[in-house]
């Protein structure tokens, strides 16, 4: 008898874990957060697209050292910047922004001459979508 006790326990033991319906995957739902909407990159000035050519949009991943900068530089065309990791700080002349994780920013087009340096502990990883035209360069280097 307590065979049978330990072997119907045992089968339905297995019988529930396998039945039950997995409600919490069922109720999740698609989450949209928006994380930027602008009509201005940083500098203020009005983002545009290029015309009369073959639109193209770009997607890359930048990942920048610890204590690394970029060199001085503009960006023909305009662009979404998405911090996944690390601390950056973005200057252009004296304005000086602070970015970290989980934070955007635009750049217009041909704003002026910035850099970015990562200042954290820990590499920067940055995303960057670029709405540009074929052939036109994503940044141009001063």
């Amino acid at each position: 008898m307590k065979r049978f006790k330990k072997l119907l326990i045992s089968t339905v033991t297995i019988f529930a874990t396998f039945l039950t319906p997995n409600i919490t995957k069922a109720e999740e739902k698609i989450e949209i957060i928006s994380l930027i909407k602008t009509t201005t990159g940083l500098d203020g000035k009005k983002v545009s697209y290029p015309r009369w050519k073959q639109a193209e949009l770009r997607l890359f991943k930048v990942i920048i050292p610890v204590g690394k900068k970029t060199p001085l530089h503009i960006h023909p065309a305009p662009m979404i910047i998405y911090i996944s990791q690390g601390n950056v700080k973005h200057t252009r002349g004296e304005y000086i922004n602070y970015f970290s994780e989980k934070q955007s920013l635009v750049e217009s087009n041909y704003g002026e001459e910035h850099f970015v340096e990562n200042i954290g502990n820990n590499e920067a990883i940055l995303f960057v979508a670029v709405s540009s035209v074929v052939g036109m360069p994503t940044t141009i280097n001063k």
